[in-house]
Formats: structure tokens, C-alpha cells, sequence
């Protein structure tokens, strides 16, 4: 590999990383990229442990994935989107990296280049949290995020189904409710266990809402008192799954 890079990466489309960036830039300061010959995963759990996002790029997801040895690379991910200009529709994201620094190239109308240093990341030991969910949809993105806009300020979002029909969103303390339907078209599809609501933190699930600019439709799962997992699957390849514990 030239220059000596370790791992070198190009990805289709610069909006779609920058956007996924930007989602883990909401949860942590800081994180591990580790690439294997299988692809890229990113596993960050916010640092109050309410949040964790975990992020998987299979190496067909990406125009070019070239690597020469597993290698975890340290990043700011805050400095990382600080600088990075806003991409255009058509630019291209290109990714190398060797074991002290890491560069990354928005190719289109022009050329930008950008050089980091790689930082220590302690390395979280996340176990597989499988909580027991009674209700999963498909929700139509755009849907899911209107919804969610309707219900702004309300600090407390309350996630309840009772049927395979129909998925509320509510916010009590502004008495406001927004409504998702199979009949609407906004719910693809959709399972109910049994009759299920928590209550999760507004703010939380926020900072991941622009991942419904890069994705058709959310997976949303829950049940009474149990995390809210969410999973977007990327238009342009690849997956983010999003799990956050319910306010007690």
C-alpha cells in the first residue's frame, strides 16, 4: 500500500459518512474505529451509559476497501467534524490511515484534504445487551422524524403501541401526541407482542435523527421499561443501531 498506509477506504458517498459522523460526534468526543478485513465497526457508549450507538461498514459497502492488518485507529470525532467542510451531493469520502495518523480526502468539484493525528482511546468493554422487546416496527424515515419534530420540547417522549396497527408517540407534559399508522403508510411493518409504553430522554434520541436523511426507514423496538433500539440502514451501505435506556 502506498505511502504506507495501513487501511485505505472510498466511500460513494461524503454525505452519508459525514452524517454518520456527525450522529456519533452527539454521543461521544472521542472513539475506536476498528478495521478488519470484514469492514469497519465503531462501538461508543455515551459517558453518562445512557446511550450506545454502534456503527458497521462492511467492506462491500465502500467503492474501494484495501487493508493490509487489523487496526484500531483513535479518533477526535469532534475536532473530525469541526473542520470537515459540509458535503456536496456527489462528493466522495476517501480514508487512510496508518498507525499514527489518519487523512481524510472530500473529492468532487475540488479536492480537500485533511491530516489528524490518531489519539489513545481506551478500548470499552460493551457487552451484547439483548433486552426483551414486545414491539417492533418499520417506520417510514421521514415519517419518524415529523413525528418527532411535532413533539419538540417536550423532554420526555413516550413510545406506545397497542396493536400491529398503530405506534403513538406522546409527550404529556405538553399534551401533544403524534400518531403512526400501517393504514397511513407511515408503518411498513409492524409486530406487537403484547400492549407495551416507556418513556424515553427527548434530547437522546435527537441526536440521532439526521440519520433519517441517509435512510429509507427506521427499525424501532421496545417494550414496557426496556431500552429503545433503533437501526438505520444506510442508503449507501452499511448500518447504525442505537440503543437507549428508558427514563424510570
Amino acid at each position: 500500500m502506498s505511502e504506507g498506509y495501513i487501511v485505505k477506504f472510498e466511500h460513494s458517498s461524503a454525505k452519508q459518512l459525514v452524517t454518520v459522523l456527525e450522529a456519533l460526534g452527539n454521543i461521544v468526543d472521542e472513539a475506536l474505529f476498528k478495521f478488519t478485513q470484514e469492514g469497519l465497526v465503531v462501538k461508543a457508549l455515551d459517558p453518562a451509559q445512557i446511550a450506545m450507538i454502534v456503527i458497521r461498514m462492511p467492506s462491500e459497502a465502500f467503492l474501494e476497501y484495501s487493508i493490509e492488518k487489523d487496526l484500531e485507529v483513535g479518533v477526535n470525532v469532534n475536532n473530525l467534524i469541526k473542520t470537515l467542510p459540509k458535503p456536496k451531493k456527489g462528493d466522495k469520502f476517501v480514508f487512510r490511515t496508518n498507525e499514527e495518523f489518519y487523512e481524510v480526502i472530500i473529492e468532487g468539484m475540488s479536492t480537500k484534504r485533511y491530516k489528524y493525528r490518531s489519539i489513545e482511546v481506551s478500548a470499552q468493554e460493551i457487552g451484547e445487551i439483548t433486552p426483551e422487546f414486545k414491539v417492533s416496527a418499520l417506520v417510514v424515515a421521514r415519517a419518524f422524524k415529523e413525528a418527532l419534530k411535532d413533539l419538540k420540547g417536550a423532554g420526555t417522549i413516550t413510545f406506545a403501541a397497542e396493536d400491529d396497527q398503530y405506534l403513538y408517540l406522546k409527550a404529556l407534559e405538553v399534551n401533544a401526541e403524534a400518531r403512526l399508522s400501517r393504514m397511513g403508510g407511515s408503518i411498513l411493518e409492524m409486530e406487537v407482542k403484547e400492549p407495551s409504553r416507556a418513556n424515553y430522554d427527548e434530547d437522546y434520541i435527537l441526536k440521532v435523527l439526521n440519520l433519517t436523511g441517509v435512510t429509507d426507514a427506521v427499525n424501532i423496538k421496545f417494550g414496557s421499561d426496556v431500552p429503545l433500539y433503533l437501526s438505520f440502514t444506510l442508503v449507501e451501505g452499511g448500518n447504525v443501531e442505537y440503543l437507549l435506556a428508558p427514563k424510570m
